[in-house]
């Protein structure tokens, strides 16, 4: 090989930005580098659009704190001194006829003990007893994965699942507890599990051994997210983009490479190629070169999800409902699943002075994201009267429907993605990241995504 080698990145969303900036930022020439995007704009799930006289993000809207490799993103990017932490962070359940909140300390996974979790009313008292016996059960043996359901029902019955942990992962995979994988989306618990005889005990414990919180659990840019997008498509200076330019297959070259067919007949040769696309399309690349690891795959199935964005006067509630938002349980057959107050949230959205809502819809009624758009605000504004008192109509309202947008870690994710790797690992200088595989918030997928240019470009090394 004469001179830098040739790596292309498959992929515009935050993983393959990541990738090629990691590639082309430390000031050598380490590569060559292509990023081929289908569409025709960069930054993939990651988008802000103007809405109500300020701009909102229709798809992710912050950035997790305990995952550095965000905050160290933006601070490469010159937007760290601009990140601003949530006004409130307390959220609320919708049970059993009302909002209940939610104990501190659970959003990060784990309660502040498992009593405020009991006092709270999200549980029944027949539901909190049935949630106590875990206490005097016998230990979980086995350590095959399971599902989250299984694992739950079994230690704490099925109002705890439906009312508590059904709607934090719903919230954050959008999935069937009874299908997730309790390894892949919740290992806290499940570790805990294994360690005590009572999850209850384990949760005790995790609670008093705990590190103070140090700082707000997330952040977000005032403006958008997609911000983060423009400021790292401007530091890839040197770099081919290439926007609406789709890979339809990806081919080994005798002697070493590969060959990406490009739509409209062409090609591009390449020494190293990154994957950064959807688990499906990864397997229609791979189909021909590794026909296993495409097999697996397509096992890795993607669930929709429907944002809905909602302005109404500053006079459409009579009083602030408490924390930030609130989640639905499936079980209560609401259109929404959950709903940030996002102007109480955030103070830059604060600032519009306008009551701006963010729901999210579909988990407990599938069928009411595929409703017209009039009928689809009708529902959401109804669910809020109920659930917040709002009143009168949004003055403004923005719908963004999102296709096969989260993959589901269904039980033996982990499993499946090593199998994945084992087979991609035959095919030199070539890597897969992205959500599907090793955690869908921002900051992993910046994390895969480095991580996967990387292990190229010492593949390609002399």
């Amino acid at each position: 090989m004469s001179g830098p080698p040739h790596i292309a990145i498959v992929g515009g969303g935050i993983t393959g930005l990541s990738a090629a900036l990691a590639l082309s930022g430390d000031g050598r020439d380490r590569a060559e580098v292509t990023l081929l995007e289908a569409g025709q704009r960069l930054g993939g799930r990651i988008r802000s659009i103007p809405f109500a006289g300020t701009v909102v993000d229709v798809g992710p809207e912050a950035l997790l704190t305990a995952a550095p490799a965000a905050l160290d993103l933006c601070r490469r990017l010159g937007l760290s001194e601009e990140l601003v932490a949530p006004l409130a962070s307390r959220t609320s359940v919708w049970s059993r006829g009302r909002l209940r909140e939610l104990p501190p300390g659970i959003l990060g996974g784990l309660p502040d003990g498992v009593g405020p979790v009991l006092r709270s009313g999200i549980l029944s008292p027949l539901g909190a007893a049935r949630a106590s016996a875990d206490l005097v059960l016998p230990r979980r043996n086995g350590h095959v994965d399971e599902s989250v359901g299984a694992l739950i029902r079994q230690r704490l019955g099925r109002e705890a699942l439906e009312r508590m942990i059904e709607p934090l992962l719903g919230g954050i995979h959008g999935g069937d507890p009874d299908r997730l994988s309790v390894r892949a989306t919740a290992p806290r618990l499940e570790a805990l599990s294994r360690e005590h005889r009572s999850l209850i005990l384990g949760l005790r414990a995790a609670g008093r051994s705990a590190p103070a919180p140090g700082g707000p659990m997330f952040v977000t840019v005032p403006g958008g997210l997609e911000r983060v997008v423009t400021r790292m498509r401007e530091e890839l200076r040197g770099v081919d983009i290439r926007c609406g330019q789709a890979v339809t297959g990806v081919k080994a070259i005798a002697g070493g490479g590969y060959r990406l067919e490009l739509s409209g007949s062409r090609s591009l040769d390449a020494d190293g190629v990154i994957l950064t696309v959807p688990a499906f399309e990864a397997a229609g690349l791979l189909a021909e070169e590794s026909p296993d690891a495409a097999a697996a795959l397509r096992e890795i199935s993607y669930n929709p999800v429907t944002i809905v964005w909602l302005a109404f006067p500053p006079g459409a509630l009579d009083s602030q409902p408490p924390g930030t938002g609130l989640l639905v349980p499936r079980s209560e057959r609401r259109t929404i699943s959950a709903c940030t107050w996002a102007s109480a949230k955030w103070p830059h959205l604060a600032a519009s002075g306008m009551v701006l809502l963010r729901c999210s819809v579909g988990r407990g009624n599938p069928h009411a994201a595929s409703l017209d758009g009039p009928e689809l605000i009708g529902r959401v504004v109804a669910d809020l009267r109920a659930a917040i008192g709002v009143r009168g109509h949004p003055s403004a309202t923005h719908i963004e429907r999102l296709d096969r947008a989260l993959p589901q870690y269904t039980v033996g994710h982990l499993e499946r993605v090593e199998r994945i790797r084992e087979q991609v690992a035959l095919l030199p200088a070539l890597e897969l990241a992205g959500a599907g595989y090793g955690g869908m918030g921002v900051p992993q997928c910046i994390a895969q995504g480095q991580g996967a240019a990387e292990r190229v470009a010492s593949a390609l090394r002399p």
